[in-house]
């Protein structure tokens, strides 16, 4: 027996129900009219942890965050017009970084579009440059052929998103009033399983080229002075364990980027190096192969050394991607890394690394530490290097650490040690923006168990300032360490800083802003302490709450633009 419905409740309320089929567990939702019935079947579903942002670039920001901690895509859900737009920087990163987001845009019927409706722009594959799979579900249509297509659409944006081509996808929800479920509008009562789709959540196993492997093997033996290079990826753990094996097994130096969390994983190999971006250029045996994984390393001085080091360069990446922008020659192989490491270990390799090599790469890592440690262990309270060292004290094992984008990376990548403190590190490497930094670690807090923290910089903060009331409100634990030099004072590190008549205005561009009266008015705890000391005893006690907090220091950025000056003339001098 048919009962009257609405037509949009039930579209919605499917496609919520096929998603639950197919593993999806967080959605993000944005309030708003057009998005009425995505909101609802959502929120009578009961089956979704469903979290409400009210600002859709701090939604998109949050879902990332999610995604990355769970690895299970995120929904996202809006309303139409201008919030739609307010999603791309996220997108963005997303594709950039491979993690999974599924797009849900809500929309105004076709009809509408170019009449001077309100609230309606051209939403048609919004996110091209940026998106991996798009599709418009037009005006909902309650018959047999059309509801299987809805779910078979869901599917392939969910596989896409996941397996073919990780990354976010974007379905648009055109919907025409009346959008509440109690409006009706149709005559419709045919149960959902008769169009749902029972897929296996299994994921495809990697191919395996054994063609291209053997190409590397072949090259791999006829070289002697072999290199790694890790960048940050979504490595599984057994990708660590793995090249670490083939390290110690051939003697191969790891360079290790600071946005990869090998730096801080337990191992006794001497094989992980730290600290090649003060030594890279005063190498005298030069490695005539570089594998690389990962993407692009972070220092300036690395980035330099691929594009004038003549050695063959191999990028291992299981989607072909190229992750390295030296411009130089090189080879990419599509294989999964794990399965390529798995492969080295597994196949008799004839590969005898120079010990010379590896010895002097060894050597000047011990080197480069112990200046390191010297320099920094003097240097005075509100120096933003030492400010990396000291975190890294008293930073607890097993703790996320979030790294924004500017300055706080370089400084990481440069002066964080190598340690056994087992730490997941997560940043915003794919496009690099300050935006969206707060939102993003506010997500990983959220979903995971562990320890929370970020370090960020002034103008990031500044830029994300509203995604303190989504921790409020969600009383998410996340401490942050807010890194305040009053402006651009990375720009202090560039050839334009020499432009004195323009340089404060248009770069420096400094604020001036009182953080503790912001944290403050959003009910976050605040403190700012005047002494490593105090810093100490007030990150240990910040850090014992399960509630957001932020622990600004104030720097001179000038004293500590020359302290790293001085710190690199010491290494070059030695």
């Amino acid at each position: 027996m048919k009962k009257i419905i609405n037509r949009n409740f039930y579209w919605a309320s499917l496609f919520v129900e096929q998603l639950f089929k197919l593993g999806i567990k967080d959605v993000v939702i944005s309030p708003g009219s057009r998005n009425t019935p995505l909101t609802l079947a959502f929120a009578e579903s009961k089956k979704f942890e469903q979290h409400v942002i009210i600002d859709e670039r701090s939604a998109a920001f949050f879902s990332l965050g999610l995604t990355k901690q769970s690895k299970i895509p995120t929904v996202v859900v809006t309303t139409s017009g201008t919030a739609v737009a307010e999603l791309y920087p996220a997108i963005i990163e997303a594709y950039k970084q491979r993690v999974p987001l599924i797009i849900c845009t809500a929309d105004r019927p076709k009809y509408l579009q170019n009449r001077g409706a309100n609230q309606t722009i051209n939403q048609h594959n919004i996110f091209s440059n940026h998106i991996r799979f798009f599709s418009d579900l037009g005006l909902p249509i309650l018959s047999s052929k059309n509801l299987k297509e809805l779910c078979h659409k869901t599917l392939a944006a969910v596989k896409i998103a996941t397996q073919t081509n990780p990354g976010p996808v974007h379905l648009n929800f055109p919907f025409e009033k009346p959008l509440e479920p109690k409006t009706f509008s149709e005559n419709y009562n045919e149960p959902f399983k008769k169009f749902l789709i029972h897929e296996n959540k299994t994921k495809n196993s990697s191919s395996f080229n054994k063609k291209d492997f053997n190409k590397v093997k072949a090259v791999l033996q006829k070289k002697n002075r072999v290199l790694f290079h890790l960048g940050w990826d979504n490595f599984d753990d057994r990708f660590y364990k793995l090249i670490i094996k083939v390290s110690n097994k051939y003697s191969i130096p790891i360079f290790i980027d600071g946005t990869n969390k090998l730096r801080f994983t337990k191992s006794n190999s001497k094989n992980l190096i730290t600290n090649h971006n003060f030594f890279v250029k005063k190498l005298s045996l030069l490695p005539d192969i570089i594998v690389h994984f990962g993407n692009a390393p972070t220092s300036n001085n690395m980035l330099e050394f691929f594009k004038n080091v003549s050695a063959q360069k191999i990028i291992v990446n299981e989607f072909g991607d190229i992750t390295e922008p030296s411009s130089t020659k090189r080879n990419v192989i599509k294989i999964n890394p794990t399965i390529f490491l798995e492969s080295l270990l597994s196949e008799k390799i004839q590969l005898n690394n120079c010990k010379q090599f590896s010895n002097e790469i060894i050597q000047a890592e011990k080197k480069s530490q112990a200046i390191k440690e010297k320099f920094i262990a003097h240097l005075p309270f509100g120096s933003e290097i030492r400010i990396i060292t000291e975190l890294l004290k008293v930073i607890g094992t097993n703790s996320n650490l979030f790294i924004s984008n500017s300055l706080p990376i370089r400084d990481f990548d440069n002066y964080a040690f190598k340690n056994n403190l087992d730490l997941n590190i997560f940043t915003n490497r794919g496009s690099s923006g300050i935006d969206g930094i707060i939102s993003t670690a506010g997500g990983i807090a959220q979903k995971s168990k562990r320890k929370t923290f970020l370090i960020v910089g002034d103008l990031a903060f500044y830029h994300n300032i509203n995604a303190l009331a989504d921790l409020r409100n969600k009383q998410i634990p996340l401490t942050i360490i807010l890194i305040n030099n009053n402006g651009g004072s990375i720009f202090n590190m560039l050839p334009v800083a020499e432009e004195s008549e323009i340089f404060k205005k248009y770069f420096i561009t400094s604020h001036n802003l009182n953080f503790k009266k912001i944290t403050k008015a959003f009910e976050i705890d605040y403190a700012s302490p005047k002494s490593w000391k105090s810093f100490k005893k007030t990150f240990e006690g910040i850090s014992s709450n399960n509630k957001s907090a932020v622990i600004e220091i104030k720097t001179k950025p000038k004293i500590s633009i020359e302290q790293r000056k001085e710190l690199y003339k010491i290494y070059l001098n030695n």
